[in-house]
């Protein structure tokens, strides 16, 4: 008996209504607040060692993650200490988390 119910239109509902939660809930929590790389680590990381986020995020994604006049929507202030723009920051690990190897291990000295 076929069904009445077109699936790929649920699926794209669905799918839609859990982009708006997730914003939303970013907005919530991060909207103007700015994370130290230890908030970051912990927030968007898995809490990761702090040198494994520098060394497969910060580092490798830094032209296109650096705040700076040639780049206003970059979430990264590389300093003495990293300063994240925190929703911009969630936003970015959301959209790119297939580009960040997870299972990656830092190298040995």
């Amino acid at each position: 008996m076929p069904t009445l119910i077109n699936e790929r239109e649920i699926n794209k509902l669905l799918e839609e209504q859990l982009q708006d939660t997730i914003s939303n809930f970013i907005k919530s929590n991060v909207e103007g607040r700015t994370w130290s790389i230890m908030e970051f680590k912990k927030a968007c990381c898995f809490n990761r060692d702090r040198r494994w986020v520098v060394y497969f995020i910060l580092k490798p994604f830094r032209n296109e993650i650096e705040y700076g006049k040639n780049n206003l929507n970059g979430w990264c202030i590389y300093g003495k200490s990293y300063q994240i723009r925190a929703s911009l920051a969630a936003r970015w690990i959301e959209k790119n988390f297939t580009r960040i190897d997870w299972d990656a291990e830092l190298p040995t000295k």
